[in-house]
């Protein structure tokens, strides 16, 4: 009987790189899942604030529309205004023409001219005060207009409450055109909106804030002022500077009392 032949080479376990291959894999998908996670945070809130955006717009070109429409309004009451001046001009010197009788007509036609004479005469006499009344009608839509191209709001009042009111917040009010730091050192500072992103002086208040155990930014947000709001906020995310907003109805100047004399 033959004797068996010895196994030629040693056999290679392929069980550690198949685990390290596999704990590999299993770290890539809770990278991958945990980065498609942020992005759709990232995309509802960037939904969030197209919405208000677009909201936003709407009021605008609502309030426009009113504008465009008490305007066009004027201008037809001015045209007709202008219309009847001319028509009453004219028919005093018609009547002026009918109330000089030739000397060569006839009883007849001088009876018709006298007639004509007076029925000009009542209808002067009917249409005198339209013009004046027009004028004022006038008056008070230009008053009107001029109130919503230049409102005069009262105080907007900023009110403590909720579970914010321990902090220690700093006011920064957000307009179209920038922002205004409403208190604290750096009160009165103005930034441009286009200068957000650069501007020392913004950068080195939201440091400090962020350097206080209760430190934070309250962002006063008026209607047409979301992306201002927008590039505001994301700066302060980025020095990890913690903030919130408010939303600021009209256009009157704000009155932060309420919160200088808050408990607390």
């Amino acid at each position: 009987m033959g004797k068996k032949k010895k196994e030629s080479g040693e056999t290679v376990s392929l069980f550690p790189f198949l685990s390290i291959l596999a704990c590999v894999i299993g770290v890539l998908t809770l990278m991958i899942t945990a980065m498609a996670l942020s992005q759709m945070d990232n995309q509802d809130d960037t939904w969030k604030r197209a919405e208000e955006f677009e909201k936003d717009q709407n009021q605008i070109t609502e309030k426009q529309q009113e504008l465009d429409q008490v305007k066009s309004q004027i201008e037809d009451l001015s045209k007709l205004n202008r219309d009847l001046i001319l028509a009453l001009e004219e028919l005093k010197k018609l009547k002026q023409e009918k109330s000089k009788l030739p000397d060569d007509i006839t009883p007849e036609e001088k009876v018709k001219l006298l007639a004509e004479a007076n029925r000009l005469t009542k209808r002067i006499d009917e249409i005198k005060d339209d013009p004046m009344t027009l004028q004022k009608e006038i008056d008070k839509l230009k008053a009107e207009l001029n109130k919503r191209e230049n409102p005069v709001a009262a105080e907007v009042r900023i009110q403590p409450g909720g579970t914010g009111v321990d902090l220690n917040p700093t006011f920064i009010e957000c307009t179209k055109t920038g922002i205004v730091v409403l208190d604290g050192p750096s009160a009165d500072l103005r930034i441009r909106r286009d200068d957000l992103t650069k501007s020392l002086p913004f950068v080195e208040l939201l440091d400090k804030i962020g350097a206080q155990p209760k430190g934070t930014v309250i962002f006063l947000v008026r209607q047409d002022a979301v992306y201002t709001y927008n590039i505001a906020s994301g700066v302060a995310r980025s020095r990890f500077c913690s903030n919130g907003k408010l939303p600021v109805e009209g256009n009157g100047k704000i009155d932060l009392s309420k919160f200088k004399n808050a408990p607390g």
